[in-house]
């Protein structure tokens, strides 16, 4: 079984009481019950004692124990910061972890550590910003530490010790005493130093003996030198603006005589990364397809993308590094061009998961463009325990059974995450088919707004603050991938996800700025053929109203986002199905639909709110080959008023003008 990390409202709080359920047995300790209280006057001086300590007093107060990591920490600079206010994680290797790891690298003492390898150490080792107990595993999403890496926790049984639960962090380090509540966060003590890899993602993939095959077609392909890049020297940003400094707000809204009258907490990261993930096949997985080397996939990879691109079979065969090649494009539908765990690729985690999809009728998905020009991958989860990547079908029901993305604990033992992405395991072989592009993904393509940059991943604004108070991340004109900004004053802005926010999947990307000119590149189609572009969004007195275009060509009238002037069209469902259906065919006459259904809640989906809305913005013939931008150019006066892209639909003439019935999901 493998376990998360659970966040309770973006920070668990330090005023958990815990009763032991058992006493301390072979060096474990047993599960705890929680109960949390709002006051923190009884707050526990300690998990497993009564002494009031920071974390860096817990390490300093052991000196048997912890003295080879404090020195790791003071010079490192790292164990002043653990004697402030604030909320941390820390996972402390003992003195014992720290000497192995120092023999396996070759070094005599600490003395033979740089200062930039103790700060790297450091900062593997402490999550900032929040206190993670390993009583909450299991609900949420995975930790980022201050190495701007996963944590993941995975779990297994001691058999030799009554099936006793180990819990270890990124696959190898064993916590060996967990949760020690200090004033300023939680401790967990570690029996191996957490591997933190300064290699790239392709070279790191070749330390793996089970990637062999898929590894040297990432190099003969020319792929691996596209994932040897990580830090963006360009981009610089004042650290009060950066996230864990002090901030600033986004005025937005308008009160009656014209100013803000709302204002969102907003950071911008801190660096701007590259990162990559790559979901690979074993060569186990590959044999199993009597595919036992280079030859045997390229002579595979040919088979599948001479039929799904007919108009290129034969032309590219002997040049991998063209992107036409077809193994190019079989290890390129592999790479994703930012950096997540398993459980962020689509909704499967926390409240949002569990409290707004409808799941008897649709399954959480997201899509992503993958690194093969103009391609599309789409991830889906029900139940939540299990994610697939091109499925058809709910639940146990599919049709294209798709391929399904291992756990953590289904891995090989070797680590998964480097400096600059990670790899994460398939259970089958991966192919953007004929198959694929004709009937898989020959429907309503439904792609949140925080899926359109890898930006937003890679600089935490999906998912990582989920929960958290009402914030903001936000981007720097020209460090924001897929979006361009035409003028000084857009700004640009993913809010976080919040169950309460009337937004798909909780969160949306905000527009705003006197005059604000902005544009957004579409994923792609699978093929040619004609579609409607949609825009999901919320209606308010605070929005604006804008031009939309679509590669510079005009989509109808400005479109106004404010609820007086929209001219929707809008009335409630009735409990007459035909009235119901005229309601929607005459919206669509006025070029609106209602919002889904399955998104909400049981009671109230969105299909129900009057100010929730998809927009038609054109109807028109769409190449696979081509880049399409919708542009938004604001014409009203104000430098509060602003729009959000919830989510965009690209829906196929196959879908909308079948015989039965676009689904209302």
């Amino acid at each position: 079984m493998s376990y998360k990390l659970k966040i309770k409202n973006g920070m668990l709080k330090l005023s958990c009481l815990y009763t032991v359920m058992t006493s301390l047995l072979l060096g474990g300790f047993g599960w705890a019950l929680v109960s949390c209280s709002d006051d923190d006057s009884d707050a526990p001086l300690n998990f497993y004692s009564s002494v009031r300590l920071t974390a860096a007093g817990f390490i300093e107060a052991d000196d048997a124990q912890f003295s080879e990591f404090k020195t790791i920490l003071e010079r490192s600079n790292y164990l002043s910061m653990l004697k402030t206010y604030g909320h941390y994680t820390v996972f402390a290797p003992t003195n014992e972890a720290i000497k192995q790891f120092l023999q396996e690298n070759g070094l005599s003492s600490l003395d033979a550590l740089t200062a930039e390898q103790c700060d790297t150490i450091a900062r593997t080792h402490i999550v900032q910003d929040k206190a993670y107990f390993t009583t909450d595993m299991g609900g949420e999403l995975a930790p980022v530490n201050m190495n701007d890496d996963y944590i993941l926790m995975d779990s297994k049984s001691d058999a030799d010790n009554d099936n006793a639960l180990l819990i270890y962090v990124n696959t190898n380090s064993r916590i060996i005493q967990k949760d020690d509540s200090v004033t300023n966060g939680v401790v967990h003590v570690i029996d191996h130093v957490i591997k933190a890899s300064n290699e790239f993602l392709s070279t790191f993939m070749e330390d793996n003996p089970n990637l062999t095959i898929f590894s040297e077609a990432l190099r003969i392909t020319g792929m691996a030198d596209s994932l040897a890049k990580y830090d963006d020297l360009s981009y610089t940003v004042n650290p009060d603006s950066a996230w864990g400094g002090k901030g600033f707000k986004v005025p937005y809204g308008t009160a009656n005589d014209g100013t803000a009258s709302k204002q969102c907490n907003t950071w911008y990261p801190q660096k701007r990364l590259f990162k990559f993930t790559a979901f690979v096949e074993t060569d186990s997985v590959y044999r199993a397809h009597n595919i036992n080397n280079l030859d045997d996939l390229k002579a595979y990879a040919k088979q599948v993308y001479d039929e799904s691109y007919p108009e290129d079979a034969g032309k590219y065969d002997d040049d991998f590094t063209d992107r036409r090649n077809p193994l190019n494009r079989f290890v390129s539908y592999h790479l994703i061009n930012r950096m997540g765990p398993r459980d962020y690729w689509v909704h499967c985690k926390g409240d949002i998961y569990t409290q707004k999809f409808l799941f008897n009728i649709y399954d959480p998905e997201d899509y992503y463009e993958t690194m093969a020009p103009h391609t599309l991958i789409r991830f889906c989860s029900n139940p939540g325990e299990e994610i697939y990547i091109n499925r058809v079908g709910l639940k146990n029901k599919a049709e294209v059974r798709g391929v399904r993305v291992l756990k953590n604990d289904e891995g090989d033992g070797y680590n998964q995450s480097c400096k600059n992405g990670r790899y994460i395991y398939i259970d089958d072989i991966l192919v953007y088919s004929r198959e694929v592009r004709w009937n898989v993904l020959n429907r309503r393509i439904r792609i949140d707004g925080s899926c359109l940059s890898p930006d937003f991943m890679n600089g935490h604004a999906r998912m990582e603050h989920m929960g958290k108070e009402e914030m903001m991340i936000g981007f720097k004109n020209g460090f924001l991938a897929d979006f361009k900004m035409h003028n000084a004053s857009t700004f640009i802005g993913c809010g976080n996800e919040q169950t309460g926010w009337r937004h798909y999947q909780g969160s949306g990307v905000c527009i705003t700025g006197e005059k604000f000119d902005a544009s957004v590149k579409l994923p792609p189609v699978p093929h040619d053929g004609t579609y409607e572009v949609r825009l999901g969004y919320s209606l308010g007195d605070d929005r604006g109203i804008a031009q939309v275009y679509l590669n510079n060509d005009p989509c109808g009238i400005p479109i106004s986002f404010r609820n007086f002037d929209s001219n929707i069209g809008w009335e409630a469902d009735t409990d007459d199905e035909e009235e119901n259906q005229a309601i929607d065919k005459a919206m669509r006459n006025r070029g609106f639909m209602k919002a889904m259904d399955s998104y909400g809640s049981t009671s109230e989906p969105f299909r129900t709110y009057n100010n929730d809305v998809r927009r038609i913005l054109t109807k028109q013939y769409l190449r696979a080959d081509q880049d399409y931008w919708l542009r938004f150019r604001q014409i009203l006066e104000g430098s509060t008023l602003y729009m959000s892209i919830d989510y965009i639909e690209l829906c196929p003439k196959d879908v909308y003008d079948s015989p039965e019935g676009e689904d209302r999901h």
